[in-house]
């Protein structure tokens, strides 16, 4: 006998489903809502971490002042290495009549007190895939308080004559023309920017002389390659002797009264010295030994090192003065002991290139160089080394002054920063004339995604700090 569910059975059994389906749906719910919040948090962490890769690389290249050459010279590439001047726009204000005013940084901070969103204006320069000059970029990062979108603009602000924008630049092609902004992230809820703590050099180590010493001796590379010896000198006037002053004179000149013109390449020579501690010895031109007895220096991965020196003043008719630049050739670099040629990897990739620089361009154009870098590897023995080749006519004849020569590594800790800029920390705008000794910013990044009535939403958060070491005139 066949029997069916009476009425009471199927209110149970319906109730029953009914629970299930309900907790089945809870769950459901749940997961999709927990499936959308993991995406949205990974979504928004995803787009802060490529803003500030970008952000990166805008900030660390700020204030590099210097190329390869600087498009002027029309002898090309064929006469080696080129230097071009420092443009002064690449800094913000470096001549304002008001003393208390000049700026020779290369970045301005800004805040929008209302919205909470701070502003960055930045200058640089561009180069062409071979490192030549091409023009001084200023880029701008902000955010539209209408709608939290981070925004970030680019306009020349000046340009070498024949370059010409690509058609796909984003860049504005001049510093008149309105930049159009390109979006870089959507819900932004935090943009800030904060400027390092001006760095002072008490937590700077010499490495160079060894600490406590500061008399150093060049001895002369010669009798190898293209390397022919020049005059050294100290204070005293006199030759291969350590002192706090080394002076160069009578470099090789490249350049014939015969022909007018720069000599054919298989005759170009170049000087070379290579900087030993403050010792007596004979320079008869073996530098890789006494390199590696008296002057050699290891350099650690990814920290901060800083090549500094005096150039004295030269007299009034010194002809250091007819230095052209995009011509004549004058840097500071290492050299390894071993084969004589820069530090390189085990690929053969050079690990750190030289640093081009100016002799003293008037009689009163003397004054600091500095150099601030890292390695991606450790470096040793190798020893400084100057290298200079005249191309010109009479800079030859000229005499370089080289004082208180120093390699010192500066430790990461000399950045310091406030709780809540501006309120609290280094304020550039207030500080102008120290903007140009701040070695890094700090960007605190905040992007919201699935934000709801009036809700926050899920949030990626970056906060990066770039160090920033061509900012100022020095470096």
């Amino acid at each position: 006998m066949k029997r069916g569910f009476t009425l009471i059975e199927l209110m149970v059994y319906m109730a029953i489903v009914g629970i299930v389906v309900v907790i089945a749906g809870e769950a459901f719910s749940n997961s999709t809502k927990f499936r959308i919040r993991t995406d949205n948090m990974i979504k928004a962490s995803q787009e802060a971490e490529n803003v500030a890769t970008i952000f990166k690389e805008d900030v660390s290249q700020m204030g590099a002042k210097s190329s390869k050459e600087d498009g002027v010279a029309g002898r090309g590439a064929a006469y080696g290495d080129r230097f071009s001047g420092v443009f002064d726009s690449v800094y913000m204000h470096p001549e304002d009549p008001d003393p208390a005013k000049i700026d020779s940084s290369s970045f301005r901070i800004g805040r929008d007190v209302e919205n909470g969103f701070d502003t960055l204006t930045l200058r640089t320069l561009r180069y062409d895939t071979n490192g030549y000059y091409q023009a001084v970029e200023e880029v701008k990062w902000y955010v539209d308080p209408q709608n939290g979108s981070l925004l970030r603009s680019c306009k020349l602000v000046i340009k070498k004559a024949d370059y010409v924008l690509p058609n796909d630049e984003i860049c504005s092609d001049g510093p008149r023309s309105e930049p159009t902004p390109i979006t870089m992230a959507t819900g932004v809820v935090k943009f800030d920017v904060e400027a390092a703590t001006p760095s002072t050099k008490l937590d700077e180590q010499q490495v160079f002389p060894p600490p406590g010493e500061k008399e150093f001796l060049f001895v002369r590379r010669y009798g190898e390659g293209n390397y022919v010896p020049l005059t050294v000198t100290n204070s005293a006037d006199e030759e291969s002797k350590p002192d706090s002053v080394q002076i160069l004179s009578q470099f090789y000149s490249n350049y014939s009264n015969v022909d007018q013109n720069v000599v054919v390449e298989a005759y170009r020579r170049v000087n070379q010295v290579v900087a030993i501690r403050g010792l007596e010895v004979e320079d008869d031109g073996n530098w890789a030994a006494q390199c590696m007895s008296n002057g050699l220096v290891t350099m650690e991965p990814n920290q901060e090192y800083i090549i500094s020196f005096l150039i004295l003043d030269p007299s009034d008719a010194d002809y250091s003065q007819v230095f052209v630049p995009g011509e004549d050739h004058m840097s500071v670099g290492f050299r390894s002991y071993i084969n004589g040629n820069k530090p390189t990897d085990a690929n053969g990739r050079v690990l750190i290139q030289d640093f081009m620089f100016f002799p003293p361009l008037s009689s009163d154009g003397g004054g600091e160089r500095s150099m601030r870098f890292t390695v991606p590897e450790t470096v040793s023995n190798v020893c400084l080394a100057f290298t200079f080749a005249c191309y010109s006519p009479l800079v030859s004849r000229g005499a370089v002054s080289i004082k208180n020569l120093k390699l010192k590594k500066i430790p990461s800790s000399n950045y310091t920063f406030g709780n809540n800029y501006p309120t609290d920390g280094f304020k550039p705008e207030e500080n102008i004339n120290d903007k140009q000794s701040v070695k890094a910013l700090k960007l605190k990044l905040q992007v919201s995604r699935g934000a709801k009535n009036g809700g926050s939403g899920e949030t990626g958060n970056v906060e990066l700090i770039v160090p920033t070491p061509s900012n100022g005139p020095r470096d």
